[in-house]
C-alpha cells in the first residue's frame, strides 16, 4: 500500500511539471492549432509578411461586445486571430478591442475611422429588438492607413488582415492600367472590382497610342470587354508590353448579344480573335450553352395573371471547375454570361494552361442562335465537355516571358452604373484580382482569399430527446460514481479476507 510520503511526492512531482509547462509556454509561446480547418494556423505567406515587416503595425478592432451569438463568434475568431499575429510577429503586430457603444464618442469615432454600422435583430421571448452594432478593424502603420469597415462571420480572416498590413506596409503600390477607348466599360462601371484592386494597386485609365511604349508606365494591363475592334498597331504595343515579361489580364465576350432588342445571338469581330491566335491561343467561334448554368425570369401567364418565374438559361454558365492554380486558387464559383470555348493553337510553341472550365454536360453550337425561352433543354443538348472557358499563355522568350490571361467572358466583372448597380458574385470579382496579382508576380497572399471560416452550428434536437439527454448527465455520473463505490468496497473485502486467510504472510 503506498504511504502518505509517497502521496505527498507524487502531489509535489504533478504541481513542478504544471509549473515547468507554464514556464515553457510563456518562454517559447507555444500555440497548437487543432481546428480542422486550420483557421488559427498563419500561412507561409504571411509569416514571411510579418517577417519583412519595416516597423509595428497597429490594428484596432472596432466590435461591440453585446451581440447575438451566431454574430459574436466572429469577434472571438478576430481576436483568437490576432493574438497569433502577434505571437508569430514577435510582438511585431498589436492590437486592442474597442467597444464603440460604451460612449457616444467611441461611436462616432468608429464610424470616422470608416467602421460600418450595422443592424442587428434579436429576438426574446417572441420581442424583436434592432441593435446597432460595430464589426469592422483598422490597421495602421506610421501615417498609413487601411480600413475593414466590415468582418463578417465565416469571411477570410487572414486573407483580410493580410491585405490590409500588406497595404499599409507597401510604399509605392504597383500601377494597373485599364484600357479605355474600345467601347469598354468606364471605371465607374467597374467599381466592386476597382474597389477590391485598390488594396494592392493602383488603378489608372489609359489608351493606347501607336507611338508610346505602355511596359515603362503599367506593371499589368487590365482589358475589360471592349466592343469595338482595336487598331492592329495598339494590339502590337500591347504584345511589346508582354514580350518585356509584363502581363495583360483580357476579360472578353465575343458573342454579340442584345436581349432587350433581338432574340438572335451572332459572332463579334474587333480583331482581337486574330491577335490571339498569334499568341497560341484560338477563340473558337462557338457559342457555349451549359446545363449547369444561371436562371433568367421570364412572364408566363399563370391563370389569370402574368407572373415572373425562374427558367434555366443555358447560355449563362456556372463555373465551378478549375485548374490548379494561382489565378484559380479559392474559388468555388464564377458566374458568366455569354461565353466561347478556348484552345491552344495546332502549330504554337507558346505554353498553353486552361484554368477554367464548363461542367461536363455543356456544348459549343454554331453562330447565329436563336433564343427560344420556352425551349426544353435535355442531356441531348449538352454532349460536348467540358469546354475550356479560362486560359493562360506565356509570351516571350528566356526569363522575360510576359503572362496573358484570357476570359471568354467580360460581363462577368462588370457591376454596372446607374442608381442600382448589381452586385457581383466574390467569385467573380476574386478571379479577376487573383489574375492581376498573378500577372504582376504578386502570388504571396492568392491562395488566403478561400480561407474562410466554416461556421458548424450545434444541430437542433426534439423536446423529448433535449429532456432525455438532461436527465443522462444528472444520472450517468451518480450511476459510475456509485458503481465506483461498490467495485471498490468489494476490493477491499477480498483484500481483507486474503490478509486473515490462515497461511498468509505480510
Amino acid at each position: 500500500m503506498r504511504t502518505r510520503g509517497q502521496y505527498m511526492r507524487n502531489a509535489l512531482l504533478l504541481v513542478v511539471a504544471v509549473v515547468l509547462v507554464n514556464l515553457i509556454g510563456q518562454r517559447f509561446k507555444f500555440r497548437l492549432d487543432l481546428t480542422d480547418d486550420h483557421r488559427y494556423s498563419l500561412s507561409d505567406a504571411t509569416l514571411k509578411l510579418l517577417k519583412d515587416l519595416p516597423e509595428a503595425v497597429t490594428v484596432t478592432a472596432w466590435f461591440t461586445e453585446e451581440m447575438p451569438p451566431d454574430l459574436a463568434v466572429a469577434r472571438q475568431d478576430m481576436k483568437d486571430l490576432l493574438v497569433e499575429y502577434a505571437a508569430r510577429s514577435k510582438d511585431n503586430v498589436v492590437f486592442e478591442f474597442i467597444d464603440p457603444g460604451k460612449a457616444d464618442s467611441l461611436e462616432a469615432k468608429a464610424r470616422q475611422e470608416g467602421i460600418q454600422q450595422l443592424l442587428a435583430t434579436t429576438r426574446e421571448k417572441d420581442k424583436a429588438e434592432n441593435l446597432r452594432i460595430y464589426m469592422g478593424a483598422t490597421v495602421r502603420m506610421g501615417d498609413r492607413k487601411a480600413v475593414i469597415p466590415v468582418i463578417q462571420q465565416g469571411s477570410a480572416l487572414e486573407w483580410t488582415v493580410s491585405s490590409a498590413i500588406k497595404e499599409v506596409s507597401i510604399v509605392e503600390k504597383p500601377v494597373v492600367g485599364l484600357l479605355q477607348g474600345h467601347g469598354e466599360p468606364p471605371m465607374e462601371a467597374l467599381s466592386q472590382l476597382v474597389q477590391n484592386l485598390n488594396v494592392m494597386y493602383t488603378v489608372q485609365t489609359m489608351a493606347v497610342y501607336d507611338t508610346v511604349p505602355v511596359h515603362d508606365r503599367f506593371a499589368a494591363l487590365l482589358i475589360i470587354d471592349p466592343q469595338d475592334s482595336i487598331p492592329p498597331a495598339q494590339l502590337a504595343r500591347i504584345k511589346d508590353h508582354l514580350n518585356k515579361g509584363r502581363g495583360v489580364v483580357l476579360a472578353y465576350t465575343p458573342v454579340l448579344s442584345d436581349l432587350g432588342g433581338s432574340p438572335v445571338l451572332d459572332l463579334r469581330r474587333t480583331g482581337i480573335e486574330a491577335w490571339l491566335q498569334g499568341l497560341g491561343m484560338e477563340l473558337e467561334p462557338r457559342i457555349i450553352t451549359d446545363a449547369r448554368c444561371n436562371q433568367v425570369q421570364v412572364m408566363q401567364q399563370l391563370g389569370n395573371f402574368q407572373m415572373p418565374v425562374p427558367v434555366a438559361f443555358p447560355y449563362f454558365p456556372v463555373i465551378s471547375s478549375f485548374a490548379e492554380h494561382p489565378v484559380t486558387a479559392g474559388l468555388d464559383v464564377v458566374t458568366y454570361q455569354f461565353c466561347s470555348p478556348l484552345a491552344p493553337t495546332a502549330d504554337s510553341s507558346a505554353h498553353f494552361t486552361p484554368l477554367l472550365f464548363t461542367s461536363e454536360k455543356s456544348n459549343a453550337v454554331e453562330a447565329p442562335q436563336f433564343i427560344d425561352l420556352a425551349r426544353q433543354w435535355n442531356d441531348g443538348d449538352f454532349p460536348r465537355g467540358p469546354l475550356t472557358v479560362g486560359a493562360e499563355v506565356q509570351v516571350g522568350d528566356g526569363a522575360q516571358r510576359g503572362k496573358l490571361i484570357v476570359f471568354t467572358n467580360g460581363g462577368f466583372a462588370t457591376t454596372g452604373m446607374g442608381r442600382s448597380p448589381q452586385p457581383l458574385p466574390q467569385g467573380n470579382i476574386d478571379l479577376v484580382v487573383n489574375a492581376v496579382d498573378h500577372a504582376t508576380g504578386s502570388n504571396d497572399l492568392l491562395g488566403l482569399r478561400g480561407k474562410a471560416v466554416e461556421y458548424r452550428p450545434l444541430d437542433t434536437i426534439s423536446d423529448a430527446r433535449r429532456l432525455t439527454l438532461k436527465w443522462m448527465n444528472l444520472m450517468v455520473p451518480i450511476a459510475l460514481a456509485i458503481t465506483y463505490g461498490l467495485l471498490r468496497r468489494a476490493w477491499r473485502q477480498r483484500q481483507r479476507r486474503q490478509r486473515t486467510a490462515p497461511g498468509h504472510v505480510r
